[in-house]
């Protein structure tokens, strides 16, 4: 009799020990769930934050003018505007002498790639602000178009072109076609040397 009991008792001492080890082994996995889960949590944000991160350094910039595929063009922030002119295919007549091509390019601008005998267009200064500023943009209303100026307007804004040399200049270009650049101009007859310095810095040709 004495030796059931002692059988009964080391029974319910395994169930006790059992049912207490259950216990401890429940309350580890579900910390260890719950671990897992914070840790999931943290790596998802932690990867939002470096794609936003990455998505903030992505600036766009305008290429136009003379180059093979104007358009808009993604890159880095800090990247220069050489890369950006690469990717859009200068052309060969492009003059890019103008152009500041280790310049830092700046979000959202417009980057005119000008031609051989065109007045640049440039952002050449930089403002307070943090953004390019055009300082020829100034002078290009006074600058006369010779494949588009009518005779009277060649006439009123160039010394030394009158009426009839205007008509002349007009009358050259609708039977040669535009000017390819501005010295072209001398191939107009009354258009000498000496009359070209007198009005070079006064047009362009740009289309």
């Amino acid at each position: 009799m004495e030796l059931d009991k002692r059988w009964i008792a080391l029974a319910v001492f395994i169930l006790l020990v059992a049912f207490t080890a259950g216990i401890i082994y429940s309350d580890f996995k579900n910390d260890r769930q719950a671990e897992e889960e914070t840790l999931l949590q943290s790596s998802d944000q932690i990867g939002e934050t470096r794609s936003d991160e990455l998505e903030s350094k992505i600036i766009q910039v305008y290429i136009t003018g003379a180059v093979k595929n104007p358009g808009v063009y993604r890159l880095q922030e800090g990247d220069r505007l050489y890369q950006a002119v690469e990717m859009a295919e200068a052309l060969p007549e492009a003059e890019l002498k103008y152009l500041e091509m280790a310049r830092p390019l700046i979000d959202g601008e417009t980057i005119p790639v000008p031609a051989k005998g065109e007045i640049p267009e440039l952002p050449v200064a930089i403002n307070a602000g943090g953004s390019y500023t055009n300082a020829i943009s100034h002078q290009s209303s006074d600058m006369v178009n010779i494949n588009t100026a009518s005779a009277q307007e060649m006439a009123d804004k160039l010394d030394g072109i009158g009426p009839a040399l205007g008509q002349r200049i007009v009358d050259y270009r609708t039977s040669n076609g535009p000017f390819k650049d501005i010295e072209e101009i001398k191939n107009v007859s009354g258009i000498g040397d000496k009359r070209f310095e007198a009005i070079k810095n006064k047009i362009s040709v740009r289309q």
